[in-house]
């Protein structure tokens, strides 16, 4: 088995992307908010400037600063059909500041069949 993570900046996919999921056979996806690191270093009070620099670029509180991370555990022979169905939704996520999705074995699963 494998646990299958999405992390985007495009909140407004999460339902398209669950969809495709659903229809492409997958149960029992989560999608959870999530902050990025350089949102994370934007709220620092460091003085260091490296933070100053990036806070002042990256500041404020605002949607663009949040995203949303989705992950499915299926079985070893859906990750194609995941991955499949979420790019179907995102398009390419080589491209600049798309998303990031990526797999890890499971050992072991209780509560689902």
């Amino acid at each position: 088995m494998q646990a299958i993570f999405l992390v985007i900046k495009q909140t407004e996919l999460v339902d398209s992307i669950m969809s495709a999921l659903a229809e492409a056979g997958i149960r029992g996806g989560t999608a959870i908010d999530s902050v990025g690191m350089a949102s994370s270093i934007t709220r620092m009070s460091n003085n260091l400037a490296m933070v100053q620099l990036l806070r002042g670029i990256l500041s404020g509180d605002d949607d663009s600063h949040k995203s949303k991370t989705i992950f499915v555990i299926v079985k070893d022979e859906q990750v194609d059909d995941v991955r499949k169905a979420i790019t179907g939704v995102t398009g390419d996520l080589s491209k600049p500041n798309a998303g990031i999705m990526f797999g890890l074995p499971v050992s072991f699963v209780d509560g689902i069949s």
